[in-house]
C-alpha cells in the first residue's frame, strides 16, 4: 500500500532521459525483502551517469546504452532502503524496508513537503491503519495510534456523531473541533439535525470512505496550523484519497462481512424472580409497614397479576447481533501523462438495538493528467448515507429502548396481551412503539457531494502557480413519526415532521510557489496565497398530525398541519491572504515562516480582519560531522516552534442586531429583538508554543518527544444578559485558557530475520487543562460541575457520597467542604471538588508480526486520570426513591440489610425518600480503561500461486473490534469513554465486531 502511496513522486522526479553511448543491456526485477513482491515504480539508476528506467507492474526493468565503464547501479524506492550493487546482465534485488522514510512525506493541504524539512509536530496513519478497522468514521481507527488524538465515543450507535480532541478540548463555547481538509479542500463535519440535543444527528465523517483514503496526518502545532489561520486553532486533519498509477489497469476488491453484538460489561438488569423479591423487601421495609415478606410478595404477584414464574427479559427483546457488510471495488492506472482512481463502496452495519442501523453509498473519481508546463485535474466523490436511530438525550427520552425497557416495563411485564396485541399498560412499550409496519420512525438521509478541479501551471525556475475549486455540499433530510403506540404520539394520533437543510463550502484557492537552491546547499522554497470562501445554509421544517389509521406514517396521509412550517437561510464569508516560506542549509538547519491574514463575516464590523503567523526552526544534530558516521544514532532532530491561529466557529451572526418577526399582539404583527449588535465581536486566538525531538537508534527504534503550552484568549465566550432585555445572552471576548502537556511515540523493530518481521509502536499523552480567566473572575456553578480560574473546564463539582450507615442502612454524605464530619440529609451538605472529565493520560500501544504471508496484528488503547459521571444510574442504581423500575443485579446483590451491613448501596425501600439518589460522588467513577481494540490475523497467499489464476494479490483475514475493555473496579456502565463532559446518560450500549474479509488485487 506504501508503494502506491508514493509511486506518483516516484514517477514524477525519478524519471530520466537515456543518453546514447556504448551499446550494453541490464535486465532485472526489484522485489520487496517483507513480502517477495514485485515494487512498482522503484528507480535503476547506473551511478555517475544519468541513464536510468523505472520499474513496471511486475517489478521489472531494462537498461540500454549502458557505458562499458559503468561498474555499478542505484537502486531505490521511498519506503525502502535503497542499494549500490555490480552492475550483471541480468539483476534480482531485493529491498529490504526503511521504516525511517515510510512517513517521510508529511501533507499540509496547501502542499507535500519531506519530514526531514517540516519544522512542525504532526502525525501520520496510512491506509492500513484504517482499512483494519470496521466503524463507519475513519477518525475512531485514529484512536491510540498517534499520540495528542483524543476521541470521545458517547455512543455505538452506526453512524452517529463523535468528538475529536487535539491536545485537550481548546475553547469554552466555540468550536472544539479540528478543521478538515480532504485532498486540499476543506469539508464540513458539523452535525446537523432537527433537535441537536436528542444526540443522534448523522456524523458527516461517516460519509468518506475508508477505502479511498492514501492517509491522514494529523497538524497540531502553530507551524503545521498556522497557515490556515482562522480555522486551525483545534489542529488540522487532512485526508488524502488514493490516486492512480502509471500502467495498465489495477483492479481491486475488498469484501468485508461479520457481526455486532454487544461488549462484555457490567450494567446487568435482574429476572422475574429477583425483581419480585426486591419489590416485596421494599413493601415490608417501607416506614410503618405492616407486611410481612409473604404477605408482600403476594402483593407485588397480585399488583403485576404474575405468576410467580413468567419471566420477560425485556433488554434482550429489545437487542440482537447486528449484521456488517462492507464491499468496496476500485480501479486505477493510466498513462505517463493521465492516470485515474475510480471506487464504488457499500456499508451496511445493523445496530445491537432495534431501529438502529446504518447504509452508506459511496463513489470516487480522481484524475490527473498533464501536458507540457500544465497539470490539471480533479478529485470527486459522492456518498449517500440511510440511518435510522433513537434519541439519546442526556435527559432520557422513553423513545430510546434501552430508557423505556428499564424505567417503564419491569421482568414481571409481558410483552403482549393474551390476543398477541400489544401490552399498551406499559407505557412506551418499546416493542410497540417500533413496531415495523407501525411504530415511530427516526430516519435520517445524508448526500455528501466533493468536486475538487485544479490546474498548475509550471512556469520554468522553480515557479508553479496553482488554482483549485473546492465545493463541498451536505444534505440531510430527517424525517421523525410518533406512532399511536407512543404515548405523545397518541394525543395527536400520530404526528409526522420533516427536516431538510443543506450545508454548502465553496472555497477558491489560489497559490504561488517558487523553490531555488543555491550553491548546493542553501535551499529556499516560497508560497504566497489568496483565498475566498462562501458558506451558505439552509433549513425547512414542516409537520402533520391525524393520520387516518394505523400504519399510514407517510407525511401526505397527514388529516392535518401542525403549527406554521419555517424556512431559515444564513450565509458567512471568508477572505485570506497567506504567505509560507522554508529555508534548510546543508540538510541541517532548518526554518519556516508562515503569516495568513483572514477577514470573516462572522464577526463585527470594527473587528473582522485577524493576523495569524508562526515561526520555527530545526536543527538535525545527526548531520553535523560529530554524529554524521554515528552507526547508533542515525537521526536525531531538535524542533521548536511559536505561533498563533484563530477560532470563528460560532453563530455565523452572533455580532448582527437582529428583530424577530411573530410577536404578534390583539391581532397586530409585532417584532422584538433578537440579538444585540456587537461591532467590536472578534477572533478567538490561540497561542501555541512547541519544543520537540526526534530520534532513530539502529535504524530500527524512531522516538519522538514534543512538549507544548497552547493559550486561548480573547475567548468567544457567551455572556448572560439581564432578564430586562428580553435577550439571554450574547457572544463577547471574554476569558482565556490553556492546555499544557507532554507528548511520546515510539515505534520500532524487535525482530527482522529471513521471513520474520516483529515491530511493535506506543504512545502517551499527558495534558493539562486550566481555565485562567472569566469574564468577572466568578465561577459558574451547574448541577453536578463548575467552571472556576484555576481549575479544568472539566471540574466536577458536587456533594460527596460517604456511604451507607451500617446500623441503619441510611446514605450518608461528608457534610463540610473538607474533614470527615457526615450526614444522612443531603440538603445540608456542602459540594467538593472532586476531579476532572478530563484524562490525565491517554494513549495506545500496538504490535504487528509477519511470517511467510502471515500476518498477525493487535492494537490496545488507553485512558487514565480522568471521572465520569452517570446520571442515569441515579435511576438505574435508585433503591426505591423512582418507584418500582427493573432493578439492576448491583442492587438487588449489594443493598443493605441487617445480614449485609456494609456495603455502598443504601436499604431498599419502596417510596424511598432518603435522597439517596440526589446528585452525588455516588454516581461519579473512575473514567480509566484499557481496551483491545483491534486484533487481526491475516495471510497472503503466494504470487507463485495466484499467478497462474491471473491475480496479483489475495489476502484473507479475521479481524475483531473492540474485543474487552478493562474498566477500573468502581465503574458500573455500559462504557467509561463518554462526552466531553464526563456523562454518561442512558448511553447506547459499547459494541464488538466480528469480522472476515478477503482483498483480491487484479
Amino acid at each position: 500500500m506504501k508503494r502506491k502511496l508514493f509511486l506518483l513522486l516516484g514517477c514524477a522526479f525519478l524519471s530520466m532521459d537515456l543518453i546514447m553511448a556504448q551499446i550494453s543491456k541490464v535486465t532485472g526485477v526489484v522485489i520487496s525483502e517483507e513480502d517477495n513482491m514485485p515494487v512498482v515504480g522503484a528507480s535503476v539508476l547506473v551511478k555517475g551517469t544519468t541513464i536510468g528506467a523505472i520499474t513496471d507492474i511486475d517489478g521489472k526493468f531494462q537498461l540500454t546504452n549502458v557505458p562499458s565503464d559503468a561498474k555499478k547501479v542505484v537502486i531505490s524506492f521511498i519506503g525502502l532502503q535503497s542499494q549500490e550493487l555490480p552492475i550483471q546482465a541480468v539483476m534480482k534485488v531485493s529491498l529490504k524496508s526503511d521504516t525511517e522514510v515510510l512517513d517521510e512525506v508529511i501533507v499540509t493541504g496547501y502542499g507535500v513537503m519531506k519530514k526531514t524539512t517540516f519544522t512542525g509536530a504532526a502525525n501520520i496513519a496510512d491506509a492500513q491503519v484504517l482499512e483494519s478497522k470496521s466503524d463507519a468514521n475513519f477518525m475512531k481507527a485514529l484512536e491510540g495510534s498517534m499520540p495528542g488524538v483524543q476521541m470521545n465515543n458517547s455512543t455505538s450507535m452506526p453512524g452517529a456523531q463523535a468528538s475529536i480532541y487535539i491536545r485537550g478540548e481548546g475553547s469554552i463555547n466555540s468550536g472544539t473541533q479540528p478543521l478538515f481538509i480532504i485532498d486540499g479542500m476543506p469539508m464540513n463535519s458539523d452535525t446537523d439535525a432537527e433537535t441537536e440535543s436528542y444526540n443522534r444527528a448523522f456524523n458527516p465523517l461517516a460519509n468518506i470512505n475508508a477505502a479511498d483514503i492514501e492517509s491522514v496526518t494529523v497538524l497540531k502545532d502553530a507551524n503545521a496550523t498556522a497557515i490556515y489561520g482562522s480555522r486551525a486553532a483545534n489542529g488540522v486533519v487532512v485526508i488524502t484519497t488514493k490516486k492512480g498509477q502509471e500502467g495498465a489497469m489495477h483492479i481491486d476488491l475488498d469484501i468485508k462481512q461479520g457481526f455486532t453484538n454487544i461488549a462484555p460489561n457490567n450494567l446487568t438488569f435482574c429476572d422475574a424472580q429477583q425483581t419480585a423479591d426486591l419489590f416485596a423487601q421494599g413493601l415490608v421495609n417501607k416506614r410503618n409497614s405492616t407486611y410481612t415478606y409473604d404477605e408482600a410478595l403476594a402483593q407485588i404477584k397480585k399488583d403485576y397479576n404474575w405468576d410467580g414464574v413468567s419471566n420477560y427479559d425485556w433488554m434482550d427483546a429489545i437487542t440482537r447481533t447486528g449484521y456488517y457488510q462492507d464491499y468496496n471495488i476500485s480501479f486505477s492506472g493510466g498513462s505517463t501523462k493521465t492516470k485515474f482512481y475510480a471506487s464504488l463502496g457499500y456499508l451496511s452495519q445493523e445496530g445491537v438495538a432495534i431501529n438502529s442501523a446504518m447504509k452508506r453509498y459511496s463513489g470516487r473519481l480522481n484524475v490527473e493528467s498533464s501536458y507540457k508546463y500544465f497539470s490539471f485535474g480533479f478529485n470527486s466523490s459522492y456518498a449517500f448515507a440511510d440511518m435510522d436511530a433513537f434519541s439519546q438525550s442526556t435527559g432520557g427520552s422513553y423513545s430510546n429502548p434501552f430508557v423505556a425497557a428499564a424505567l417503564k416495563a419491569t421482568p414481571l411485564d409481558p410483552f403482549y396481551n393474551e390476543d398477541g396485541s400489544y401490552n399498551m399498560n406499559i407505557q412506551y412499550n418499546p416493542l410497540a412503539v417500533y413496531d415495523e409496519e407501525a411504530g415511530d420512525i427516526y430516519n435520517t438521509k445524508t448526500t455528501t457531494i466533493n468536486l475538487n478541479p485544479y490546474l498548475a501551471i509550471n512556469f520554468g525556475k522553480g515557479f508553479i502557480a496553482k488554482t483549485s475549486l473546492g465545493i463541498n455540499s451536505y444534505g440531510t433530510r430527517q424525517y421523525d413519526f410518533w406512532s399511536p403506540y407512543n404515548k405523545q404520539g397518541s394525543s395527536y394520533n400520530g404526528l409526522g415532521t420533516q427536516y431538510n437543510s443543506n450545508m454548502t463550502t465553496i472555497t477558491w484557492t489560489n497559490t504561488l510557489n517558487w523553490m531555488k537552491t543555491f550553491n548546493e546547499r542553501h535551499n529556499l522554497s516560497v508560497m504566497v496565497g489568496q483565498e475566498a470562501q462562501w458558506k451558505n445554509y439552509w433549513n425547512e421544517e414542516y409537520s402533520g398530525y391525524d393520520f387516518p389509521m394505523l400504519g399510514y406514517r407517510e407525511l401526505k396521509t397527514a388529516g392535518a398541519s401542525n403549527g406554521t412550517p419555517s424556512y431559515n437561510t444564513r450565509e458567512a464569508r471568508l477572505a485570506s491572504f497567506f504567505i509560507n516560506s522554508n529555508y534548510d542549509f546543508a540538510g541541517k538547519y532548518y526554518a519556516q515562516v508562515s503569516y495568513r491574514r483572514d477577514g470573516s463575516s462572522v464577526f463585527g464590523t470594527d473587528n473582522r480582519w485577524g493576523n495569524f503567523w508562526s515561526v520555527g526552526g530545526k536543527w538535525r544534530i545527526s548531520g553535523e560531522d560529530f554524529l554524521k558516521d554515528n552507526t547508533l544514532i542515525n537521526n536525531l532532530s531538535l524542533r521548536a516552534s511559536y505561533g498563533t491561529v484563530g477560532n470563528q466557529d460560532i453563530d455565523w451572526y452572533a455580532a448582527r442586531g437582529f428583530y424577530m418577526t411573530g410577536s404578534n399582539y390583539d391581532n397586530t404583527p409585532g417584532i422584538t429583538p433578537g440579538s444585540l449588535n456587537n461591532p467590536n465581536l472578534g477572533w478567538e486566538v490561540s497561542n501555541k508554543l512547541n519544543i520537540g525531538v526526534d530520534l532513530t537508534l539502529a535504524n530500527k527504534w524512531f522516538f519522538t518527544l514534543d512538549l507544548y503550552n497552547e493559550v486561548a484568549s480573547d475567548m468567544l465566550f457567551l455572556l448572560p444578559l439581564s432578564m430586562t432585555t428580553g435577550l439571554e445572552e450574547t457572544y463577547q471576548n471574554i476569558g482565556s485558557m490553556r492546555n499544557r502537556g507532554l507528548e511520546f511515540g515510539v515505534n520500532g523493530t524487535l525482530l527482522s530475520t529471513k521471513g520474520w518481521t516483529w515491530t511493535a509502536y506506543a504512545n502517551i499523552t499527558l495534558n493539562q487543562n486550566r481555565i485562567t480567566k472569566l469574564s468577572d473572575g466568578k465561577a459558574i456553578e451547574s448541577t453536578y460541575s463548575i467552571m472556576e480560574e484555576g481549575r479544568p473546564l472539566r471540574q466536577f463539582y458536587m456533594v460527596e457520597y460517604a456511604g451507607v450507615d451500617p446500623e441503619t442502612g441510611s446514605p450518608l454524605w461528608y457534610k463540610n467542604e473538607t474533614g470527615d464530619e457526615t450526614s444522612s440529609n443531603w440538603n445540608e451538605c456542602a459540594k467538593r471538588y472532586l476531579g476532572s472529565a478530563d484524562p490525565k493520560a491517554y494513549g495506545g500501544f500496538g504490535t504487528r508480526l509477519r511470517w511467510n504471508g502471515f500476518d498477525f496484528s493487535a492494537d490496545f488503547n488507553y485512558r487514565l486520570g480522568g471521572k465520569v459521571y452517570s446520571s442515569s444510574n441515579r435511576f438505574y442504581l435508585s433503591t426505591g426513591t423512582q418507584g418500582k423500575l427493573t432493578p439492576t443485579t448491583y442492587v438487588y446483590e449489594n443493598a443493605w440489610t441487617e445480614n449485609n451491613r456494609y456495603t455502598d448501596v443504601p436499604q431498599y425501600i419502596d417510596g424511598n425518600t432518603s435522597g439517596e439518589n440526589n446528585h452525588s460522588s455516588r454516581y461519579l467513577y473512575s473514567g480509566n480503561f484499557l481496551r483491545v481494540k483491534n486484533l487481526q490475523l491475516g495471510y497472503t497467499l503466494p504470487k507463485s500461486i495466484l499467478s497462474k489464476a491471473l491475480i496479483e494479490n489475495l489476502r484473507i483475514y479475521v479481524s475483531i473490534d473492540n474485543l474487552y475493555t478493562f474498566k477500573a473496579k468502581d465503574f458500573i456502565g455500559y462504557d467509561p469513554e463518554t462526552y466531553t463532559s464526563g456523562l454518561i446518560a442512558f448511553q447506547y450500549p459499547s459494541t464488538r465486531t466480528f469480522l472476515a474479509g478477503i482483498t483480491l488485487g487484479f
